[in-house]
């Protein structure tokens, strides 16, 4: 018994020891045989040269009865790679499997055909009509299908790797799951095709027309997207990092949850589109669109929105961390409980807005026009915010602690219950306004603004002489 179990281990070793060393070579790059090709060789009769009709039909006859029985004697699949099949009529035919690699079918009639699993890895499709078509699971790898006709073709899980699709037409079709990694679409048009969980990393669709594409969930990372139409496509959890989208049109698209860290959305229009819970971390949206834009609980993360477009925007509870917003209109926005901190802006336009409860300590927005807004329980705590004007604002339980408000205007602002302690009030304008019942201020800080008979002061504070040119200039 004992000398079975001692075999066995033996054994057991002996084939662990042999795995390792088979893995091991096959590892290894340098035990590969350099004489295999990566790619088959091409052996047709017919390589580079053209198909006699006759002999075409035959050999499509052949190929059905080898696809009815693979035993047939006389059936064979087709293989015709390199042939030269231009304008061949292929409508309705069933070349499921066949070998067509490098095939040329310059302007051939291929619509509804069938072509699933075939393959056509660097076969020239240039103008091919494949309307109605079936290519799922074809391979199709570096293909040209410039001005190539797929509507309404479809080609789930197909592999377009480096394809060439320029000025194709794809609307209407549905290419779920399939593979356009370094594909080229500018100019395509995809109007109403279904492209979801499909990967387009790195692929060119600069001026490519996506209205109403299904592109949900799919691989759009590092894609060329520029003056692209994308006017209400879905992109709901698409990946679209570092892609370029400058002056893409995105009105009314859907891109909730969409990813679009460090994307260039510079002049894009993205009016009325949904990007709620969207991750647009350092994304640069310098003069872009966001009218009327659904950005709810988005991550804006140092995100630049230099001059952008954000009137009557939704962007409650969205992170702006250390964001910049220059000349930036936020009017009429909402922005209540966002997150600002650090975040920076001249001259950034939040009149009318809904600012309630938003975060935004060691925040700066010189000359930020505030006007008629609501800031209620708003924290700026040791913020820039001198020369900004809070004319008619609501800054009720506002935190305005350590706030550096020299030049700021208050007029006609109800700040009760709000804490200015540390506050520099320094030719800061309160005329009319209401701190009879704020927290922190001191007589100096008063006397260093400007106050009229209309402001309302907490009691034991005395009203201060009234501002002349010389305070004004701070002289």
């Amino acid at each position: 018994m004992k000398c079975l179990s001692r075999s066995i281990v033996v054994g057991g070793m002996t084939l662990l020891i042999g795995l390792t060393v088979t893995w091991v070579w096959a590892a290894d790059p340098s035990n590969s045989n350099p004489t295999l090709p990566t790619v088959p060789s091409c052996k047709s009769l017919y390589k580079k040269k053209p198909v006699p009709e006759k002999t075409l039909q035959a050999l499509v006859r052949s190929h059905e009865r080898w696809l009815e029985y693979r035993g047939n004697p006389n059936g064979k699949r087709l293989e015709l790679c390199q042939a030269d099949l231009s304008r061949a009529a292929f409508a309705g035919t069933n070349l499921e499997r066949a070998e067509l690699e490098g095939a040329i079918l310059r302007h051939a009639n291929l619509s509804q055909i069938i072509l699933t699993q075939a393959s056509l890895s660097g076969a020239d499709l240039t103008k091919a009509i494949l309307k109605d078509g079936n290519l799922s699971g074809a391979d199709l790898r570096r293909a040209r299908l410039t001005g190539a006709n797929l509507t309404r073709a479809v080609g789930d899980e197909a592999a377009l790797f480096d394809a060439v699709l320029i000025g194709a037409k794809l609307n209407e079709s549905a290419f779920e799951r399939a593979q356009f990694e370094g594909a080229d679409l500018s100019s395509a048009d995809l109007t109403d095709g279904n492209f979801a969980e499909a990967y387009f990393y790195g692929a060119i669709l600069k001026g490519a027309v996506l209205m109403n594409a299904d592109l949900t969930s799919a691989d759009l990372r590092r894609t060329v997207l520029s003056n692209a139409n994308l006017h209400r496509a879905n992109l709901q959890g698409a990946l679209l990092d570092r892609a370029q989208l400058e002056q893409a049109k995105l009105t009314e698209a859907d891109l909730e949850s969409a990813y679009l860290d460090e994307a260039n959305l510079r002049r894009a229009n993205l009016k009325a589109a949904i990007l709620r819970g969207a991750d647009l971390r350092y994304a640069g949206l310098q003069g872009a669109v966001l009218q009327e834009a659904d950005l709810e609980g988005a991550n804006l993360e140092e995100a630049t929105l230099v001059k952008a477009d954000l009137n009557s925007a939704k962007l409650g509870m969205a992170i702006l961390y250390h964001a910049t917003l220059d000349e930036a209109n936020l009017l009429d926005a909402t922005l209540a409980r966002a997150v600002l901190i650090g975040a920076k802006g001249w001259h950034t336009n939040f009149m009318n807005g809904d600012l309630s409860e938003i975060y935004a300590p060691k925040s700066s927005f010189r000359q930020g026009q505030f006007n008629r807004a609501n800031l209620d329980s708003a924290n700026f705590v040791g913020a820039d915010l001198r020369e900004a004007d809070f004319s008619h604002s609501n800054l009720t339980q506002a935190n305005l602690q350590d706030t550096n408000l020299q030049g700021a205007t208050f007029v006609s602002v109800n700040l009760s219950g709000a804490r200015l302690d540390s506050a520099d009030l320094r030719r800061a304008t309160f005329k009319g306004a209401t701190l009879s019942s704020v927290v922190g201020l001191t007589q100096a800080q008063l006397n260093g603004a400007c106050v009229d008979d209309q402001t309302k002061l907490p009691p034991g504070l005395n009203r201060p002489a009234p501002c002349s040119v010389l305070k004004k200039e701070g002289r």
